[in-house]
Formats: structure tokens, C-alpha cells, sequence
């Protein structure tokens, strides 16, 4: 397999323009783009919350996303199992974490795979629409609360 294997590891939950702002930046970072979807079981234990959306749901959405090339089940959140079996040259973290998270997964991703020679990039600038912020506007609107503050759009 020729050029740089990219690695995007997470739950994409509630797919929204988040998710797809980071898969196409991760795209133009490298030559081949992986996606670890993480499994239903995985993101309760990391978030305390099961995705709403079927982990092979998901992973279909993810798949259709151009400059996707391939989607990969993940049962853990460890990095090394995940660059063994595909050999990625750069892994893109805290994709669907906010600012200070994504800078957290980063410096946890460059500890796990110190001495491999993979590249960790982590994007702190995505769209504001995250699956935690859904998740809540879904949770106050069942509520029968008064939603968050206007929002804008940066897609």
C-alpha cells in the first residue's frame, strides 16, 4: 500500500457537520483514511451514554463520507491494537471532544504510540456542533425545557 495511512478513531454519534468537518480535514491530511468506529459498549463505558444511533449504523453513515476509504469496528479506545492491525502513519484525536479534550487525546495518543513514528493531529477548531450538545438539546426538548441559546452555523 503506497502514501500515509490516516486513523480517526470515535463514536460519531448523531452524525452532524462536526463529524464530516474533521473526516474531510483528516482526507486531506493523508493519502488513506481509516475510520475506528468505536462499539455501542465502548462509548458507554468511556462517556457513561450509549450511542442513540447502532454502532453498524454508524459505521454505514461513516463509510459514505467521501474521502472515507475504509471503517473499522473498534471494542477499545487503546491506539496501538488499532495501528497494528492498520498500519496508520497519522491518528487524528479527540475529533468529537471539545477543545480542551481534543488537546487531552492528543497528548494521550502521542504517549501510547511513542516510538511507532505516527504523526498525532488533533483538530480544535471544528464546527461547534457536538453529540453531547445534541444529546442535551434532545434530553431538554423531551424535557419540555427551553432550548440552548440561538446557534449559528459554520458549515
Amino acid at each position: 500500500m503506497h502514501g500515509v495511512i490516516g486513523f480517526a478513531p470515535g463514536v460519531f454519534d448523531l452524525f452532524h457537520v462536526g463529524h464530516l468537518d474533521v473526516l474531510r480535514r483528516s482526507a486531506r491530511l493523508c493519502d488513506r483514511l481509516v475510520v475506528g468506529v468505536w462499539s455501542d459498549e465502548l462509548a458507554e463505558r468511556v462517556h457513561g451514554t450509549r450511542p442513540v444511533v447502532p454502532q453498524l449504523e454508524r459505521m454505514e453513515i461513516v463509510g459514505n463520507v467521501r474521502g472515507v476509504h475504509d471503517v473499522v469496528p473498534l471494542e477499545q479506545a487503546a491506539l496501538r491494537p488499532a495501528f497494528d492491525a492498520v498500519g496508520f502513519g497519522v491518528v487524528f484525536a479527540g475529533a468529537d471532544a471539545s477543545p480542551h479534550d481534543a488537546a487531552g487525546a492528543a497528548a494521550a495518543a502521542e504517549r501510547e504510540l511513542a516510538g511507532t513514528g505516527v504523526r498525532v493531529v488533533s483538530f480544535t477548531d471544528v464546527a461547534e456542533t457536538r453529540s453531547p450538545v445534541l444529546r442535551e438539546h434532545i434530553r431538554m426538548s423531551r424535557a419540555g425545557g427551553v432550548g440552548a441559546a440561538p446557534r449559528t452555523s459554520v458549515a
